[in-house]
């Protein structure tokens, strides 16, 4: 029983580990994509409006975020 306990330690283990972060990055793709896309939005609206950059960035964040 002893042999089996640590061929599982061993082997099963770093495996589930591996297959649980390769999941888990897969899962979280597109949310990074989406950020990615709203900093880009946020960026360009900065660029383009005027006024402060307090309200540029007012303008900008309900702008990209679809309000």
């Amino acid at each position: 029983m002893s042999k089996a306990r640590d061929l599982i330690n061993a082997h099963l283990y770093p495996v589930l580990a591996t297959f649980s972060v390769i999941y888990f990055s897969i899962q979280i793709a597109p949310i990074a994509n989406q950020a990615r896309y709203f900093d880009h939005c946020v960026d360009e609206v900065i660029q383009e409006a005027k006024g402060s950059f307090a309200q540029k960035r007012a303008f900008a964040v309900n702008r990209c975020s679809g309000s």
